[in-house]
């Protein structure tokens, strides 16, 4: 009896122990569930606290689960994963490796969530969150292939509809840039879930990104709580731009223009942040320098550069097709060449190569030197052939045949004419049904002064082009017919073409060629001399024209007025004579009318007429007749005797082509003093030379002249007859777009004879500067120093000249 209690000492004691920890669990129990309860009830930060202090007093797991995810939660990702920093992760439960492996993709600790969530795959295979975290994880990665496995198995173990499944095959697809697999994807979450105002904007931008921008609108109106107005000028924003890019690819202006008119309503509303305003003033610089509005592209480029320094690479470009435009092509040049320096990729890219902008650019600014170098580096780089968008069949390399053309044009802008042609005739006769050979045949022969050949070129073009592509033809017969003298009709299609036409090089050409053409102007030519020389004019000493011709009509006919003045000095005497003329000039095409009245003062003070027929009816020759009563040119000494004279002539002139011109022609002058001078005359100019800023110009001279044996205080051989011919050697200097200095220096050489005396050498040495300022100012001005025969006697004659051309545009 007295041993039973100490027997049962031991199960008292292990009976009083496990009462006592079973109470200790139920107290920690109780808290965790307090502290979890305060959580729920918003107490978030305060629970963690109270949760960090119980597992560091007790570290019971069920406290470490909580802990953690409640930390996962709040966000407090590295919190949450350092929370057990010994544990392993077997020793984690499985709404802990799920909790702390989502932490650790939050934190991008990536190899650490793919290992937390494996391990939940391999404890059990049809875990669904362990496949899902897996695929968003390899995703995350960049793993892309494992993402689509792990997103299959998760589709095997919880199906293919769950809304997480739907959600990681949008977010993989979004990745991989499969559009349609994602917009798959969100539409049927969508589907799923019309309030899903997360998966509402994916797809909107989705929509957007696609351009399917109706699409994005229906979303929007479907669902108006779910869009600001915001979001509203953002659609309105990408549809302007979609139709900008889609205007530009297509070369469809009117859908350019629309997009722009878009982008100023998103710029003219108040709510528009300063984001989207900013990326829209791009955008716009864009449209307006593709339609051809190139100053407001400039200044609208300029104060975005200085709004926010550098612009985007797209919006320099279309600064610089703005300023080439603008013809300020030194400073495009440095656009073009610095965005090829950023992206050498660009410069042949076979869509839109930026070599091109800067060829165009190096031409205009007369920079052949650097055009030639840029084409022959651009020909190395380019196949004849090259892949199509399948990189599976050969297809003929378009930059390849660009550079061929560029080629040729750049030998006719150096001035290497022939050999333009023979290479184009090359081509053509590889390719005879190509339309763009054609149409620079046309143009070629136009730049040429050969107006019927070129619109001959042009024809031949239209029918092989599509309808939308044939403006460019179009406009090439009209400045062919505009150019030989075809007004009649032609202006009436140009100024339609001009309003109506889309935006081009070629009409803004033809706008500006029929803008010149038409322009009144005011031109001035003035000559001195000091010896008697061996013209009709002896003793002449100085002369000077002013002529004022009015605008042309829509026939190109105009009126003129004109002064023309003269002195000279003959036994001591001042001796002066002017003229005061109006006339109009018909056009008639191919003939042109000319007639003109006025009259006389001083030493002349009679009536005076003129009448002229040209008539031209091919690009080769043009013939012209004339008479004019009481002519200017009659002698001042012959005025001073009270003589008159008339002149009759007529010439035949040939126009080989831009490099070799001339004519001969027969002229009767009828003096009151009976005499009657006859003369012949002919001439023939050549370029022997002509590249880049170089050319070399050669002209024979001959004439012949017969008068009656009269009294005369004129000089007025009975026989005499010269040969002379006159070498310049021109260097321009190019100053800005169409402005140039040229310098010219000359050297002539002749022979002169006349009855009764012995025939003498001539000559002339002369330099001379030509500025042209403008499109509508040009002067110039030389000096030359000549030996002409008078009667047998040599004389030595400085002569000065000047004049200028101001025209009204």
């Amino acid at each position: 009896m007295h041993n039973r209690p100490s027997s049962l000492l031991p199960i008292c004691l292990l009976a009083c122990l496990t009462s006592g920890v079973a109470y200790g669990q139920s107290t920690i129990d109780a808290q965790r569930e307090a502290l979890v309860i305060q959580a729920r009830q918003g107490a978030l930060e305060t629970s963690i606290d109270g949760l960090q202090t119980l597992y560091h007093q007790t570290r019971d797991v069920r406290v470490r689960e909580d802990l953690v995810a409640l930390l996962v939660r709040a966000g407090r990702h590295q919190e949450a994963l350092a929370v057990c920093t010994w544990c392993q992760t077997e020793n984690y439960s499985d709404s802990e490796l799920a909790n702390l492996a989502g932490a650790a993709r939050s934190a991008g600790e990536y190899e650490q969530a793919l290992e937390l969530f494996r391990t939940l795959t391999y404890r059990d295979p049809s875990n669904a969150q362990g496949w899902l975290g897996q695929s968003l994880v390899h995703t995350d990665m960049g793993n892309y292939t494992l993402a689509d496995i792990s997103l299959q198995q998760y589709n095997q173990v919880a199906g293919t509809t769950t809304t997480a499944g739907l959600e990681a095959r949008g977010y993989l697809a979004s990745q991989t840039a499969n559009a349609m697999q994602e917009l798959d994807a969100r539409q049927t979450l969508v589907a799923q879930d019309p309030g899903n105002t997360s998966e509402l904007h994916a797809l909107y931008r989705l929509a957007v990104g696609l351009g399917a921008s109706s699409a994005a609108r229906r979303i929007m109106q479907t669902n108006p709580d779910v869009f600001t107005e915001n979001d509203r000028l953002w659609l309105t924003y990408y549809e302007g731009v979609t139709d900008i890019r889609l205007g530009i690819h297509t070369d469809q202006p009117t859908r350019t223009r629309s997009g722009l008119a878009q982008l100023n309503s998103v710029l003219s509303s108040a709510e528009a942040p300063q984001e989207l305003i900013t990326i829209a003033e791009y955008d716009k610089v864009v449209a307006l320098a593709e339609l051809r509005r190139f100053s407001e592209a400039e200044a609208l480029a300029v104060r975005l550069e200085s709004q926010h320094g550098q612009l985007p690479s797209y919006v320099a470009r279309a600064r610089a097709h703005a300023l080439n435009g603008m013809g300020r092509p030194n400073e495009a040049i440095t656009l073009y060449e610095n965005l090829i320096r950023q992206s050498p990729a660009q410069a042949t890219n076979p869509d839109d190569p930026l070599n091109e902008g800067l060829f165009y650019s190096y031409t205009d600014a007369q920079r052949f030197r650097d055009a030639d170098r840029l084409l022959e580096e651009w020909r190395a780089n380019e196949p004849e052939q090259r892949l199509d968008f399948t990189q599976t069949v050969r297809i003929e390399n378009p930059n390849y045949q660009k550079v061929l053309m560029l080629g040729v044009l750049l030998d006719a802008w150096r001035g290497r004419t022939d050999e333009a042609s023979e290479r184009l005739a090359e081509y053509q006769s590889q390719a005879p049904a190509d339309p763009y050979l054609w149409l620079l045949k046309g143009d070629i022969e136009r730049d040429r002064g050969l107006p019927r050949r070129a619109e001959e070129s042009f024809q031949q073009a239209i029918p092989l082009l599509s309808p939308e592509q044939q403006e460019g033809a179009e406009h090439g017969i009209l400045l062919s017919r505009l150019q030989r003298g075809q007004w009649k009709g032609t202006t009436t299609e140009i100024a339609k073409e001009i309003s109506e036409a889309r935006p081009s090089a070629s009409r803004d050409d033809m706008a500006r060629e029929w803008r010149e053409l038409r322009a009144p102007q005011l031109s001035s030519s003035f000559e001195r001399s000091k010896g008697s020389g061996s013209g009709t004019q002896a003793s002449r000493e100085w002369t000077y024209e002013v002529l004022l011709e009015g605008p042309r009509n829509d026939n190109g006919s105009r009126p003129f007025a004109q002064r023309i003045g003269q002195f000279g000095e003959f036994d001591d005497e001042n001796l002066y004579a002017s003229y005061n003329v109006a006339g109009y000039e018909w056009n008639l095409h191919p003939a042109t009318v000319t007639l003109a009245a006025g009259h006389g003062s001083q030493l002349n003070e009679d009536f005076m007429a003129l009448a002229e027929l040209q008539y031209a009816p091919t690009d080769h020759i043009s013939t012209t007749l004339g008479v004019e009563i009481n002519t200017s040119d009659t002698p001042l000494r012959a005025l001073r005797d009270g003589i008159n004279a008339d002149r009759y002539r007529a010439e035949l002139a040939y126009r080989r082509d831009e490099r070799g011109a001339g004519a001969i022609g027969v002229m009767a002058t009828d003096f009151d003093d009976s005499n009657l001078r006859q003369s012949v005359y002919g001439y023939w100019d050549q370029t022997l030379y002509h590249l880049d800023r170089w050319q070399i110009n050669a002209e024979v001279q001959a004439s012949a002249s017969r008068n009656d044996e009269v009294e005369a205080s004129y000089f007025n051989p009975e026989r005499d007859a010269s040969l002379a011919g006159v070498l310049s050697v021109d260097y321009e200097i190019p100053l800005d777009y169409r402005q140039s200095f040229i310098q010219t220096f000359s050297l002539g050489s002749g022979r002169y004879w006349q009855k009764d005396y012995d025939s003498e050498n001539t000559w002339s040495v002369g330099y001379q500067h030509s500025w042209e300022l403008a499109p509508n100012v040009s002067f110039e001005y030389g000096i030359a120093r000549e030996r002409a025969v008078y009667d047998g006697v040599p004389e030595y004659d400085n002569v000065i000249s000047a004049g200028f051309v101001w025209r009204f545009l």
